[in-house]
């Protein structure tokens, strides 16, 4: 399995460092209005299946389900933290167990997984899911609003910076690497990214 725990640390660390870089708090960053129009643009039927392969409708809900949790708060970045095991979570999430237990091993088997998990068991017993596109998404988010909140001046502002998340995540496409990015090369990159086929 993935080092999720670890993942999650760095995450963290990085979400912080932009709140410094911006003197944010975490919702100046990734309030519950900007995480929204990600949140959705992974929770369409369509990106589900073209994206993620996803064709059956319970596959689908076990998804979007994962999605919201992930996305819920400001400090998500794209994890979830059940205590208990697999059993307790697949009741909060109102399916069977056999099938989310499935689903997660399957996902994160892929060559470029959806989703990817940890259990821990024992008396501090707990899984761990990480959606990794979700996180990359929203910590390149922190890190581009964070710049804008500084005030510096000539790179994308808060509506380049949600247009080019909404364009890129619903294709499946992990954010760019330069958190200082210019508004003509975020439109070059949408213009590219229309061209994917549907």
């Amino acid at each position: 399995m993935a080092g999720v725990v670890k993942n999650r640390e760095l995450a963290i660390e990085r979400f912080k460092s932009a709140q410094r870089f911006g003197s944010c708090s975490p919702s100046d960053l990734l309030g519950s209005s900007i995480r929204a129009p990600v949140l959705a643009s992974l929770s369409e039927k369509k990106v589900a299946i073209r994206s993620y392969g996803m064709r059956g409708s319970d596959l689908q809900s076990q998804w979007f389900k994962l999605v919201d949790l992930a996305g819920a708060r400001p400090d998500s970045l794209g994890f979830i933290e059940c205590k208990g095991n697999l059993k307790k979570f697949s009741k909060e999430l109102k399916v069977k167990e056999e099938a989310i237990q499935k689903n997660l091993k399957a996902w994160s088997r892929r060559k470029n997984p959806p989703v990817i998990y940890e259990t821990h068991s024992g008396k501090k017993s707990r899984i761990i899911i990480q959606i990794p596109l979700l996180t990359e998404w929203l910590l390149w988010i922190a890190d581009s609003r964070s710049v804008v909140h500084r005030g510096m001046k000539g790179y994308l502002n808060f509506r380049n910076i949600n247009e080019l998340t909404t364009s890129l995540i619903s294709k499946g496409i992990s954010p760019p690497p330069e958190k200082n990015l210019l508004p003509v090369d975020a439109a070059r990159m949408i213009r590219i990214s229309e061209k994917e086929p549907l």
